[in-house]
């Protein structure tokens, strides 16, 4: 067993990964609460942070759909050959 092993938990928690993670978080925090307040106290702020959340929001689940339609036509595809192959359609 080699010493980064050793130092493992059998969970793989370790203090490094959650500082890491806890750092992260913060930092997306202090970029957020930046943006916000660069683009939400000007005139027409409150629009551009309600139009920039719904560009987000229709590009996640624009990305969700495709990635999943992309996924699924190899499935489709394998479960026809299959069908074919036993003799039970297509």
């Amino acid at each position: 067993m080699s010493e980064t092993e050793r130092g493992r938990s059998a969970s793989g928690w370790t203090l490094n990964r959650e500082l890491l993670n806890v750092g992260a978080i913060i930092v997306a925090a202090g970029i957020a609460h930046l943006v916000m307040g660069l683009i939400g106290h000007e005139k027409y702020g409150p629009f551009m942070l309600l139009l920039l959340g719904g560009v987000l929001v229709a590009a996640a689940l624009g990305h969700r759909f495709y990635e999943h339609r992309r996924h699924r036509l190899p499935v489709v595809r394998e479960c026809l050959r299959c069908g074919a192959a036993s003799g039970e359609g297509a």
